[in-house]
């Protein structure tokens, strides 16, 4: 058996039933002290910008709960390596908000064809022990044609999603969209195919000001905001409730409802209302709300739709992982949250328990990733491994390849985390698509080598017991080319601190019982889910696939782009990196 790979003659191929999660990095099966019944659009599942515990910290005393949280999550197919993946045609009322059509690969080199899939010996890097860890193809025990590709155009060139073969793709049609919903909307209102499973600003504009529906199969048009007559009238992502700065806002005129939903239109973040635990260590003693609603019974808070894709590698449950059940198979805790969804976001009545199991395997199922780069092409020839096909095959279990110590399979942590384009290293330059690809593999190679000083990070150094802990980017993102955090881990890196916080969202100010100390946060993150003091602005770390898709970033939508991202992350660490060095992590950022 090869380093992270499954035992030979082992066999997993329905997603669902086989699902692990961790909480409390590896640690505590202690229940979660507040799992509220209103669900955030954080996660369809996760799915797409930081992050410790999704607990409570605490030593795994339980045998099986310890089985479960190290259970091996690496399906055993592989895609046939003679099969090439299609390109379904869509209605032209199906091309997106943007009105492109996606009806063929999208741009970039060899669009006339569709791109080939990788098979069991798909790699081509010329290092096959460098890639064994995170190539599942060895260990495959049944052979598949790759399911057909759905590409969507974006900034960078295409991105596309594939659903897995044994995964009933009517669900994403049907029960989706189905009559689990007294307002209008499903899953795809705030996770939609057409960017990267989350959505965009540009997407809610063009619903609001030209009466779009979601690539949900929908080709009528709703009433814009200037013809509305009543709010209702609009597509059902715009309601009062979670959508609206404040649900005690003004939506009697288009420029009272351009006012009200200003954060969803410019962030693309839905607000979340949560109350501060009645037993946190904690109280709220502040509140500067532009919105004149928050309070201690209901924060609003205000926060990005993660992908509903890659759910495979996601061990927290959204952003303050909240939903993430201690002890418990993802396949349970995702059906709660698809739960809190309907019964909140959709207004809708309990499912029943065989439609929750439906719709969480068809999330299981779903992969998207960048396919083709407008500079560099396809992104899985001449011997790379981007796109979906790959992505769906990786090897993964909870607590995969984790930092600074073994991990639950007995191997150490290895830096090199992510290894798609090493056969792009050192290309010459005598060509624009092999000086992007070349850019991109120095990307790469950057993520997994470039070192700066970790500090001060709330989850990561005080979990370590260590101040100071040089690192690279896979410490905390540390899943092998996936990005995710194994661990499940949250961390603070400063994104709500009161230095941060810009003049439309609420800030506020938290009083520790015992102490007394003082704290001022936009958005309290999992300590708010807790009550712990210590957990206050911590967030998920995200997946980093399928990011050109999906801006903005970061969980409340504060980075409008990659170059954001960098730059962000550049000041908080003291990384001086160089305006070469800076390009070079965008353009791999942009290739997953």
């Amino acid at each position: 058996m090869k380093k992270h790979g499954r035992p030979e003659g082992s066999v997993w191929f329905s997603f669902a039933p086989k699902v692990a999660v961790l909480v409390a990095g590896l640690g505590a099966c202690a229940p979660n002290p507040s799992s509220p019944a209103s669900s955030d659009s954080d996660d369809a599942g996760d799915s797409g910008g930081a992050s410790d515990d999704a607990g409570d910290s605490g030593g795994a005393s339980d045998a099986a709960c310890t089985a479960r949280m190290a259970e091996d999550l690496t399906p055993t197919f592989a895609f046939s390596s003679d099969a090439r993946g299609a390109f379904p045609p869509r209605p032209a009322c199906m091309n997106g908000e943007g009105g492109s059509d996606t009806s063929g690969p999208g741009p970039g080199p060899d669009a006339g064809s569709a791109p080939q899939g990788p098979g069991p010996s798909a790699g081509g890097t010329g290092d096959e022990d460098a890639s064994a860890n995170r190539d599942n193809t060895d260990r495959a025990t049944l052979s598949v044609p790759p399911p057909a590709l759905n590409p969507v155009p974006n900034e960078y060139g295409t991105n596309a999603d594939v659903v897995m073969p044994d995964t009933d793709q009517s669900i994403l049609a049907d029960d989706f969209a189905s009559s689990l919903h007294t307002n209008g909307r499903h899953c795809e209102t705030c996770h939609g195919a057409d960017y990267s499973w989350s959505t965009t600003p540009a997407a809610f504009q063009a619903r609001f000001d030209q009466g779009l529906p979601h690539f949900s199969g929908r080709c009528d048009r709703y009433a814009t905001n200037e013809t509305a007559t009543e709010n209702d009238q609009l597509e059902p992502i715009f309601r009062k409730r979670d959508a609206a700065n404040s649900p005690l806002s003004d939506l009697s005129t288009p420029e009272a409802r351009r006012r009200a939903y200003s954060l969803l239109l410019s962030r693309a973040v839905i607000r979340i209302g949560l109350p501060v635990p009645l037993d946190a260590e904690f109280e709220l003693v502040a509140v500067d709300d532009p919105y004149r609603f928050a309070s201690t019974e209901e924060l609003s808070l205000f926060r990005r739709s993660p992908p509903m894709a890659n759910l495979r590698f996601s061990p927290t449950i959204m952003w303050d992982g909240r939903e993430t059940l201690p002890c418990e198979g993802a396949t349970r805790s995702f059906e709660t949250q698809a739960e809190h969804a309907i019964t909140g976001h959709a207004e809708g009545d309990q499912p029943d328990p065989e439609t929750l199991q439906k719709i969480v395997h068809a999330e299981l199922g779903l992969y998207v990733a960048q396919l083709i780069h407008t500079s560099a092409g396809q992104l899985n020839e001449a011997g790379a491994n981007g796109g979906p096909y790959y992505l769906a095959q990786a090897a993964f279990y909870v607590g995969i390849n984790a930092f600074a110590r073994v991990d639950p399979r007995g191997h150490a942590y290895e830096r090199e985390v992510f290894n798609l384009y090493t056969a792009w290293r050192g290309l010459p330059s005598d060509s624009e698509r092999n000086r992007a690809r070349a850019q991109i593999a120095e990307g790469e190679r950057l993520f997994d080598t470039r070192p700066f000083n970790i500090s001060g990070v709330s989850g990561f150094n005080d979990e370590l017991g260590r101040a100071n802990v040089p690192g690279t980017c896979g410490a905390c993102h540390n899943t092998p080319n996936v990005g995710t955090n194994s661990e499940g881990r949250l961390m603070d890196l400063g994104v709500s601190d009161a230095s941060k916080r810009s003049p439309e969202l609420p800030l506020y100010t938290f009083r520790n019982k015992t102490s007394g100390a003082l704290r001022q946060t936009s958005d309290p993150g999992q300590g708010l889910s807790t009550g712990n003091w210590s957990q206050l602005d911590r967030f998920k770390v995200p997946t980093l696939r399928g990011l050109a898709g999906r801006a903005p970033y970061l969980h409340d939508g504060s980075a409008a782009s990659l170059e954001a991202v960098i730059e962000y992350h550049d000041q908080r660490f003291a990384a001086q990196l160089t305006h070469d060095e800076k390009a070079a992590f965008v353009a791999f950022l942009s290739a997953l």
